[in-house]
């Protein structure tokens, strides 16, 4: 670790490392006199209206000028010279942008301010960037005040209504590629790079936070960690005047029409009544100041109260098929009677409005005069809930040194999942956050800026059945019909599951403004310790059968889990260094040289819990005489067996305006963007045997028959353990377990790569005027090193096994009878993107835009 941080260093030092700041904008240009010539050595103060924080800064020998990590907002810029007049002007400094303000000196004796509104057109860097001040964030139309759907309406995003993670895509990066921050600190789930929601999967927050910026191919270097869109948020402050507001939202049943399906009714059937609903969401915010000029404070509240409607459609059996079956096992099976009477009592109290029937069309065993299931929609109602309270203070100590610190919680229950039948088989999340942010800015002159991050947050995602003895006493697993009925048991075989995420981060960001460079250094590290309880996941086990085996007593497929323990600590950390060099090579022409290095760290396991093949399948000795703790390596600290150090990430991005009205901007670049991949992936190897067994197996369904799949599950998990100690052979188990089945296993390559991108895009915007902007865009990129499960392998690579196709690029291997499937993670994924993307933004009034 020593020498690495020495390469970091000397490697920044040596290329001009830059960064900047996500919490923070800029304000730069040219000082002139009448002439067109430049003014050196001019002065020049930047006045926060709201705080009356100044920052002073000085022109270069080329009249250029720059403030830097300045807190967005409203300022006063003021130019003064020996012989000149002062020059006073407004601009609006937008969060990740650098505002353009060009000064012209006059010689007279009087004093002007002229009013300046911030152009839309970006022209100091190639950050392809959209900013959303506040009225756009509070006015945008915006169903439940998701914060995080503000960035879909940012071109090239693409909502995602499909299945898989991730509530948005952009120029076809994956949607869990995209890091999401707030005053700087990473506001993603560490183990699915989501953003980190809470309760009623919506992020709060929208009333507290000032401005947003989604950026996408962020050519500057402290664009990293991940490879999406960047989109970066900053809470309220207060002000020298006091200023608050407050809304509130109501929806309820009276406002909305019933479901298609529940108004659909069968003959003498009446149709299902509209089900209750009520949504009250508020929110209140108030921020003056404490200490005029020093100390400011503001306050947030907000908050959602959901009861929540459900309508589904619900297949019972019948009273002649309930009939037949009983009669069918009383002959068969009699021990079974009292658990089949249970599920069809189950079946039977399920309350709803009868839409139609049906005709279980694999039924062979039984003759029945009529349908096999009757069909019901029902409406059940759920309570979920949420609150945000926030506070931030700010301090200013001096003109060269200012603080703020916040602190926040939210604090709700999600109804996970509302079950149809019985609302003792439903599950809810009780999920509490806590988080803190602490910054501070040092100017140590007019040419040189520190600002220093330090943050950290708490967090819980525990998802389970708050009544699971209570439902589990009621029925034992889930059982689940390929064909006929509707599940039963709700989703309890998914659960419990989630994990507590405690992360704490490090950000710090110089910069330097040298003659007609801009010179920035950073450093970004973040580290997550996770108490997974993923290990619950089918321990209450999962039936799967058809109408056919059901009516015999039996069923087809069963898994159930074994771990050795119900919760993991995992640990996983980044460490990123960046740095640039932003050359303001002409008024007309501007570059940005950046690099950025990443290293994230192999994920560990504190309590040595990984397991994997001994070497990759494809390399593995398909012996079943082998015993299988020969084949499977334990008592493993990290999850990959090798992983890359380093992730070099070059950048090249410039800007040129080729005519001095400044109206027509081309702007393009390409780099290099590094990715992580979503920690989720450890659970696969410290789900493995021997830690996690998951045995599936076909007999019995009732626990009280002679042989049932509970049994035999247990059975195969006590034989394995047994005989995993003491070199134990798959012969050797079923000599002594004739019905033992092999464990399922996830291994790795020996390699796994992290996973980047290569970006680049090239386009022209032109200001057309009357506040509109029309642009377009060629993106591209070009991913490398994707994680990829590959499932099957124990069979589908094999053109000689029942079924077997060969994959092109793997080689063909032979199955390994020690294992059911086995499941490789590698890092071959490729993917490509192309394409032209316009947009047209009209801002109608103070920033308030169309896009």
């Amino acid at each position: 670790m020593k020498h690495f941080l020495k390469l970091m260093f000397f490697t920044l030092i040596a290329s001009f490392a830059l960064a900047q700041s996500t919490t923070s904008g800029d304000i730069t240009g040219v000082v002139t006199d009448p002439s067109g010539a430049v003014v050196p050595h001019a002065k020049l103060t930047a006045t926060n209206d709201g705080t009356g924080e100044s920052h002073a800064a000085t022109t270069n020998a080329e009249g250029s000028y720059r403030f830097s990590f300045l807190k967005p907002g409203s300022y006063t810029v003021k130019a003064s010279a020996p012989g000149f007049q002062d020059n006073t002007r407004k601009v609006q400094v937008g969060l990740g942008q650098a505002a353009t303000v060009n000064m012209a000196m006059a010689i007279t004796s009087a004093t002007t301010t002229v009013e300046v509104t911030t152009s839309a057109l970006e022209v100091e860097n190639a950050d392809l960037s959209t900013r959303f001040d506040n009225e756009q964030i509070s006015l945008v139309p915006n169903p439940g005040n998701d914060l995080s759907a503000v960035a879909q309406t940012a071109p090239g995003a693409i909502m995602n209504t499909q299945a898989g993670f991730g509530n948005f895509s952009t120029f076809g990066l994956p949607g869990t590629s995209n890091l999401f921050t707030l005053n700087g600190q990473n506001d993603n789930d560490p183990f699915l790079n989501l953003n980190n929601s809470g309760a009623t999967n919506l992020l709060l927050g929208s009333n507290d936070v000032q401005e947003a910026t989604v950026t996408n191919n962020g050519y500057s270097g402290q664009y990293g960690q991940l490879a999406g869109s960047q989109v970066n948020y900053i809470s309220k402050s207060g002000q020298n005047a006091f200023h608050g507001n407050a809304t509130y939202f109501w929806n309820g049943r009276v406002l909305n029409a019933n479901d298609y399906l529940n108004n659909l009714a069968i003959a003498g059937s009446p149709s299902t009544p509209k089900p209750f609903d009520n949504v009250n969401q508020w929110a209140v915010g108030i921020g003056g100041p404490i200490k005029s000029d020093k100390t400011f404070f503001f306050f947030n509240y907000e908050g959602l109260r959901v009861i929540l409607p459900t309508a589904a459609q619900v297949r019972i059996p019948t009273a002649e098929f309930q009939a037949a079956t009983l009669a069918n096992l009383a002959g068969k099976d009699p021990a079974a009677l009292p658990f089949y009477q249970n599920i069809f009592g189950l079946y039977n109290g399920v309350k709803g409005s009868q839409v139609g029937t049906g005709t279980c069309s694999t039924l062979t065993v039984l003759t029945l005069a009529g349908p096999c299931f009757n069909r019901l929609q029902t409406t059940q109602n759920n309570f979920t809930h949420e609150y945000q309270m926030s506070l931030r203070i700010d301090q200013k100590f001096s003109d060269k040194d200012s603080l703020f610190g916040r602190v926040q919680t939210d604090q709700g229950v999600q109804a996970t999942f509302t079950d149809p039948i019985n609302s003792v088989f439903n599950t809810q999340s009780t999920q509490p956050e806590y988080q803190g942010q602490l910054s501070e800015t040092h100017i140590f002159n007019a040419n040189a800026v520190n600002e220093f991050k330090l943050s950290g947050q708490w967090y819980t995602a525990f998802f389970d059945n708050p009544s699971r003895s209570a439902a589990l006493a009621v029925f034992p697993t889930t059982l689940a019909f390929s064909g006929g009925f509707s599940r039963l048991g709700g989703a309890d075989f998914n659960f419990p599951q989630g994990r507590n995420v405690t992360q704490y981060q490090v950000v710090d960001d110089y910069s330097m403004t040298k003659g007609n460079h801009t010179l920035k250094f950073g450093v970004n590290y973040h580290r997550n310790d996770v108490t997974d309880f993923d290990y619950g996941v089918f321990t209450s086990g999962e039936a799967i059968t058809s109408v056919d085996s059901f009516v015999n007593g039996q069923t087809d497929f069963f898994q159930q889990n074994f771990p050795t323990k119900f919760s993991q600590p995992i640990a996983l950390y980044g460490l990123g260094f960046y740095g640039q060099d932003e050359w303001k090579v002409s008024n007309k022409l501007k570059l940005t040289l950046a690099l950025r290095l990443d290293h994230n760290s192999n994920p560990v396991c504190q309590t040595n819990c990984f397991a994997e093949l001994a070497v990759p399948f494809t390399q593995l000795a398909h012996d079943p005489s082998i015993p299988y703790n020969q084949a499977i390596a334990t008592g493993l600290h990290q999850a990959y067996p090798s992983t890359d150090v380093i992730v070099w990430q070059p950048r090249l991005g410039f800007t040129f305006s080729p005519f001095s009205s400044n109206k027509t901007v081309l702007r393009g670049g390409i780099g290099i963007f590094g990715d992580s991949f979503p920690a989720v992936l450890v659970d696969n190897f410290s789900s493995n045997p021997p830690v996690l067994n998951s045995f599936q197996v076909a007999g019995p369904l009732s626990p009280a028959s002679a042989g049932n799949v509970f049994q035999l599950a247990s059975g195969a998990n006590q034989s394995f353990i047994n005989s995993f100690t003491n070199g134990g052979t798959l012969a050797s188990i079923q000599a002594t377990n004739p019905a033992f089945a092999p464990p399922t296993i996830t291994s790795s390559d020996s390699e796994i790569r992290q996973p980047r991108y290569q970006e680049w895009n090239l386009q022209i915007e032109q200001d057309l005027g009357w506040n509109s902007v029309f642009s377009l865009n060629y993106v591209g990129n070009h991913g490398i090193f994707e994680a990829v499960q590959n499932n099957g392998l124990n069979a589908f690579n094999d053109p000689a096994a029942p079924g077997g196709i060969p994959v092109t690029g793997l080689p063909t291997t032979a199955p390994d009878p020690r294992f059911s499937t086995v499941t490789q993670i590698q890092s071959i994924g490729v993917s490509n993107y192309n394409g032209l993307v316009s947009s047209f933004r009209h801002n109608f009034n103070r920033g308030f835009s169309f896009q």
